[in-house]
């Protein structure tokens, strides 16, 4: 049965962080880079990971720095197929140097998570499909991934909004600091 509150209070807190992301994209615009580099001093992933990035929408926080800087430390990069609706993400293989899916299956064992909001306890605010959830839920299933949310410090929020099929992140990285 839907919670018809909480609901509204997500539809409310996306219209309001849309603009706020918006915001601090067009006042940061090396926060990519920056990004890039905090999370490669200050994260250690196990050698040859394969690191599920996405595509930026809109104003999200742009992996493609990120995704060039670990492949070119020998990582595999994929990308999530989001044509399927209302499961979980599979992901192909993504050679950045080529910008292009190779079309194999992959499955990733570090996800890298685009948001709207987010708070200190891992709680993220996502664009409402329910991809991301559907597709921690299954990975954890199987077995561990590591899921860092990728984030302007902007979109930093007291508290989430969350329902029990809301997954949380491991870390949360912005231009400037770590979660």
């Amino acid at each position: 049965m839907p919670n018809l509150f909480l609901d509204k209070q997500k539809q409310d807190m996306r219209a309001v962080m849309k603009e706020r992301r918006a915001a601090a994209q067009m006042q940061k615009p090396d926060a990519p880079l920056l990004l890039r580099d905090l999370f490669l001093r200050t994260i250690i992933l196990p050698a040859a990971s394969i690191i599920a990035g996405y595509v930026a929408l809109d104003s999200e926080m742009d992996p493609a720095p990120l995704m060039e800087a670990l492949a070119a430390r020998g990582h595999r990069i994929a990308l999530p197929d989001t044509r399927r609706k209302n499961e979980p993400l599979t992901f192909q293989f993504y050679e950045p140097a080529q910008k292009a899916p190779t079309g194999v299956s992959a499955d990733p064992t570090v996800l890298l998570v685009p948001l709207l909001a987010f708070d200190a306890g891992g709680n993220r605010l996502g664009r409402g499909g329910g991809h991301y959830d559907r597709t921690l839920a299954a990975l954890r299933q199987r077995r561990g991934i590591l899921a860092i949310g990728l984030a302007f410090t902007a979109q930093r929020v007291e508290k989430v909004p969350t329902d029990t099929h809301d997954a949380k992140l491991d870390k949360i990285i912005t231009e400037v600091e770590v979660f």
